[in-house]
């Protein structure tokens, strides 16, 4: 018997660690900075979670790290799903937003997903021990999968310093609560690609 397999739903973690030790501690003491002088929280953040998009003096090395990272994701997907194929010909230059999150200790991030973006990253300035990225099966989450069935369990991914991470942005996802005693600094991106109009297969 002859077995093939044959993706039918798919929405996986693309990871690099990126970034010397320099570059990682001058984005951090720069978000540390801002977060002292800057009280101020963005709205819909989390009880602990300091939220600002200020924009950093020298992060174009990440955002091109980001974009190699973004287009390895891709060229994955367009192996192995023949709709997206079609569709990711008439993608156009990305549009990136970001914005820096520091997580106090004994704080999380509540469970929720970027649907209107193409793909979500994010980069861990500081982020070891403080509480993994967890992903949920959206069909699980409405209890309408079989308990023993494959891939409905929550799935996580423990941090390191210089973690940078990238997905699909309908995958929902949470981060844990933070019980260390240092602060969960990242940076988090929306990727939305431009198209001429929606394209359907």
């Amino acid at each position: 018997m002859k077995v093939v397999r044959f993706p039918i739903i798919a929405a996986d973690l693309f990871t690099a660690s990126v970034g010397t030790d320099d570059e990682r501690q001058t984005l951090l003491a720069e978000a540390l900075a801002h977060r002292t002088a800057d009280q101020d929280v963005m709205a819909f953040s989390n009880e602990g979670c300091w939220r600002s998009q200020f924009k950093y003096q020298n992060i174009e090395w990440l955002l091109t790290c980001l974009r190699d990272l973004t287009n390895t994701a891709i060229d994955y997907y367009i192996k192995t799903d023949h709709s997206f194929a079609t569709k990711v010909k008439h993608f156009q230059s990305p549009e990136v937003k970001y914005w820096t999150n520091v997580n106090e200790p004994m704080s999380k991030n509540s469970l929720h997903n970027h649907g209107l973006y193409h793909f979500v990253g994010l980069y861990y300035m500081q982020g070891y021990g403080t509480g993994d990225l967890v992903f949920h099966n959206p069909s699980n989450l409405t209890e309408t999968c079989n308990p023993y069935a494959p891939f409905i369990s929550r799935t996580s991914w423990a941090p390191k310093n210089g973690d940078l991470l990238v997905w699909p942005g309908w995958m929902p996802h949470e981060t844990e609560i933070n019980t260390s005693k240092d602060q969960r600094v990242n940076i988090a991106f929306n990727i939305r690609f431009q198209t001429p109009q929606m394209i359907y297969d």
